[in-house]
């Protein structure tokens, strides 16, 4: 019987959101929260169960079917060898529609769906990218149970967390490698990628930003398209996290701001540009603090920085009312806070260094 369980950091983003669908760098980093999935297979069964907490609910896959899909998949596009994704995640929309309209004969809540396809999704991929085992089918059927400290849709990259999660436990459970391997660098960049495809069904465009850092940690400058550099840090830096308490739609808010870039876009280019500058002044700083020569005026460059790229991210619409208080609040406590993420809710971040949670 396999057995094994998989924990995936969530993320903040420290510098360069929304800039980062753009093409412009982004600084972003894991929190000391995640999601937790346990595994095990079931010799005699032939259904794969998975018990999602956090959206209490629990999904089935009949493996009969699943194998039958599989066959017809291969029939259809022999040969195929995934490069495009494009045709396994319209086949997968297409099985899963039908199998909820089967199972529970309504409409599920969004969140429920995109879960469920996501599952089916990486799942059929794992499977069908099996190296050596073209052919490979799921005889035996196993337990999946995910639970997170992510609150859902709050900017701490639950959907990311979550994609990283599914994508290890299906690697390995087709194969690709075990649980002693999956650190290798081959091995995470196969997670991200498949973190990155679950982040398609939930958010449209992602980055990528969020499935890189949660697969692989620490701190990143990352460039869509263009890959991350990790950067080397002199000691855990703290943050305060504060949740807003409203939730909201990563793609709806991503869509708000291509309008805005499309209706002024020279003015938001500037926008882009200056947050370009502001994660290049920021590196050096973070890097450095914690040597103990000129921390406190390295502290005050931070502290202004965070400032800046907030005033840049009300700019282009995505603060909310509850945000502006938790600023507020926070300013006249002497601290500096931030959006982080998509914003219009969410958290905010406060940089302090005696902070409640450390990176």
């Amino acid at each position: 019987m396999l057995k094994f369980q998989v924990h995936s950091p969530g993320k903040v983003i420290l510098h360069g959101e929304h800039a980062v669908v753009y093409q412009k760098p982004a600084l972003a980093a894991v929190v000391g929260l995640g999601t937790k999935l346990q595994l095990r297979t079931q010799a005699a069964g032939q259904v794969a169960s998975f018990q999602l907490d956090a959206l209490n609910c629990t999904l089935e896959i009949d493996l009969k079917e699943f194998n039958a899909f599989l066959a017809n998949f291969r029939s259809k596009y022999p040969g195929d060898k995934l490069d495009s994704t494009a045709k396994l995640m319209e086949e997968v929309r297409a099985e899963v529609a039908k199998q909820l309209e089967r199972s529970v004969g309504s409409s599920p809540k969004q969140h429920t769906q995109r879960a469920f396809i996501s599952i089916y999704y990486l799942l059929a991929g794992a499977v069908l990218t099996a190296p050596n085992q073209p052919a490979l089918t799921l005889e035996s059927g196993f337990q999946v149970q995910v639970d997170t400290e992510l609150n859902v849709g709050a900017g701490l990259g639950s959907s990311a967390s979550y994609g990283a999660a599914l994508a290890t436990a299906f690697l390995i459970l087709a194969g690709h490698f075990d649980q002693s391997s999956y650190l290798q660098d081959e091995n995470l960049a196969l997670i991200s990628h498949w973190a990155y495809e679950s982040e398609r069904v939930n958010h449209g465009t992602p980055s990528g930003v969020d499935n890189t850092v949660c697969t692989y940690g620490g701190i990143l400058r990352f460039v869509k398209g263009q890959g991350f550099q990790s950067l080397k840090i002199q000691k855990p830096l703290n943050i305060l996290l504060v949740d807003s308490r409203v939730s909201r739609s990563t793609a709806d808010i991503v869509a708000k701001v291509r309008h805005l870039a499309e209706e002024f876009p020279q003015l938001i280019e500037a926008i882009w540009q200056a947050c370009e500058q502001l994660v290049n002044s920021a590196i050096p700083l973070y890097e450095s603090f914690g040597n103990a020569q000129d921390d406190s005026q390295k502290f005050e460059k931070l502290e202004r920085l965070f400032q800046i790229n907030n005033d840049l991210l009300k700019a282009i619409g995505v603060s909310h009312p509850k945000l502006e208080q938790i600023f507020t609040i926070a300013f006249k406590r002497g601290f500096f806070s931030k959006l982080t993420g998509a914003g219009a809710g969410g958290y905010a971040i406060n940089w302090k260094v005696l902070a409640l949670v450390s990176m």
